[in-house]
């Protein structure tokens, strides 16, 4: 089995055709969200801050954004895909800013704790026998007091602040919870710790043990879904805008061909013209089952004006079904072969 993350995890619980891409048929994609390459570099000031504070030296504001300006345009590339085209990548730098100085003007002197570990990788087996392996980084690891433990993890994005109930569900954290338990003995106080940055907030949450257990039971749940799974259908939703792999899923790959072409080549397209014409006609399908239903209550009244119960017309066979009044159906079909020519 391999060793499970929170990131895999979650990945299968969004879509389990991007799951099969990304872990299982291991397809590269080229191209990161302006989201995601933001949050990367603000990490990495972050990173910074702390490693130098490690060594007894606090950099300055003005340093950190220069090491996250300089970042920025040293990764830039055209592979960097921008899903709210109503903004820029101008507009994304400048948050990223705005969340580092909000950062730092808030902490400083930053001594709320000693830092243990930076994007500190985690181990973890979920049962005794080691089967279910997880692992992980934590963004920042800090010792706040004796037995008392801090997991800080930094936010970027979002577009509002999760409640405390939202948190509580928050499964990433807490299976870092249960690392930092295994690994530090004297733990009896271990906080929760999300820092919003776009919103200059923290929030903060702890575990009981039996919600530490619950986790632990629908982690270990989930994976031996993962496993049993055979199929991996697309799951379709809003983040599918954000997926790397658009452009090879069934649901997404025409949307992405399309969005691609210029509108007089987009008019020309196969799918675009089947489309169309669909619409077109469901369009029409109102108006055409109205009189489709007057002609039927008509042949109705006519098979029983006539005691008929089969009427034939140039091409076609109506054969009025039996059954109570109101609840009687009409079959058409063509005329059978030695029926052919009666109307020559």
């Amino acid at each position: 089995m391999p060793v499970y993350s929170h990131s895999r995890l979650s990945s299968y619980e969004k879509c389990p055709l991007q799951y099969r891409f990304r872990y299982l048929d291991r397809i590269k994609r080229d191209v990161q969200s302006i989201e995601a390459f933001m949050g990367k570099r603000v990490h990495e000031a972050l990173e910074k801050l702390y490693r130098d504070l490690m060594m007894s030296r606090r950099a300055s504001l003005d340093e950190l954004l220069a090491l996250y300006q300089r970042r920025w345009r040293e990764n830039w590339s055209e592979k960097i895909t921008i899903v709210k085209t109503e903004y820029t990548a101008d507009h994304y730098r400048q948050v990223g800013e705005r969340c580092l100085v909000g950062y730092y003007r808030r902490y400083e002197p930053f001594d709320d704790g000693q830092t243990l570990g930076l994007e500190d990788r985690i181990e973890l087996s979920l049962d005794p026998a080691g089967r279910y392996q997880l692992q992980g980084y934590i963004d920042r690891l800090a010792r706040a007091g004796n037995g008392v433990y801090e997991i800080h993890d930094y936010k970027t994005g979002g577009s509002s602040l999760p409640s405390d109930a939202d948190l509580r569900k928050d499964r990433q954290l807490t299976l870092y919870q249960m690392a930092v338990e295994k690994r530090f003995p004297d733990a009896r106080d271990i906080r929760l710790v999300w820092h919003y940055l776009a919103f200059d907030q923290r929030l903060t949450s702890a575990r009981t043990p039996e919600e530490v257990e619950r986790h632990r039971r629908q982690t270990i749940g989930l994976i031996d879904t993962i496993e049993e799974t055979k199929t991996f259908p697309p799951k379709e939703s809003a983040l599918c805008r954000w997926c790397e792999y658009r452009g090879i899923c069934p649901v997404q790959k025409h949307l992405v061909k399309v969005e691609a072409l210029e509108p007089n080549q987009y008019l020309n397209d196969d799918g675009v013209r089947l489309v169309d014409r669909l619409a077109e006609l469901l369009s029409r399908r109102g108006s055409v089952e109205k009189e489709i239903a007057r002609v039927e209550e008509a042949i109705l009244a006519y098979s029983e004006r006539e005691k008929a119960s089969v009427l034939r017309g140039t091409g076609h066979t109506a054969r009025v079904q039996p059954g109570p009044p109101g609840d009687r159906r009409i079959a058409l079909a063509l005329h059978k072969p030695e029926q052919i020519g009666l109307f020559d």
